[in-house]
């Protein structure tokens, strides 16, 4: 049996903490669900462990109140934000690491052409529509435009690096990722 879901925290950080509380649940963190790669939206599955049960029942003997705003395992208690444990801290690094490697090579396999194109006739629109389409109001919409497709570009030279920075720590820790 496995779940399927997105990152709901703005932070991978977070989403690792999640991923390692599942864990502690019975439910392991996979990779990138195959089925809706193409979907725009990179979605994450978590598999359920054989072990499952088992572990769920230990888990909630040692924390029951996790589920009532308590503490979680391997976090510190709760008011926000959730804090990792010192003893936690290396495995919620590493599953950062596998989320952070299918996250960004998601992001690195969406279309730049849309984007090349888009902004541009955007930009154009917006200046026929408000009738500021004559010299000035070109050469401002042409720094508008080659600023952001710069960041554009910046962005996916520091997603790879990030990428890259996060594929030596696992293999540093003998882990091969996508398995």
């Amino acid at each position: 049996m496995s779940f399927t879901t997105e990152v709901p925290w703005p932070s991978l950080w977070k989403f690792a903490q999640f991923a390692y509380i599942a864990e502690q649940y019975g439910y392991r963190y996979t990779g990138l669900d195959p089925e809706l790669q193409d979907s725009g939206t990179p979605f994450f599955v978590f598999r359920r462990l054989p072990d499952a049960r088992e572990r769920a029942t230990r888990t909630r003997e040692r924390y029951p109140d996790a589920p009532e705003d308590g503490r979680l395992p391997g976090m510190r208690a709760w008011p926000v934000p959730v804090l990792t444990l010192p003893k936690a801290q290396s495995e919620v690094k590493l599953l950062h690491a596998r989320i952070a490697i299918d996250y960004y090579g998601a992001l690195g396999r969406q279309r730049m052409r849309p984007w090349l194109i888009g902004i541009p006739v955007l930009f154009l629109l917006f200046l026929l529509v408000n009738g500021e389409l004559h010299a000035t109001g070109l050469r401002v919409a042409a720094g508008m435009v080659a600023a952001l497709l710069i960041a554009l570009a910046a962005s996916r030279i520091f997603a790879r690096r990030r990428r890259a920075a996060h594929e030596r720590l696992l293999e540093r820790s003998g882990i091969r990722w996508p398995p």
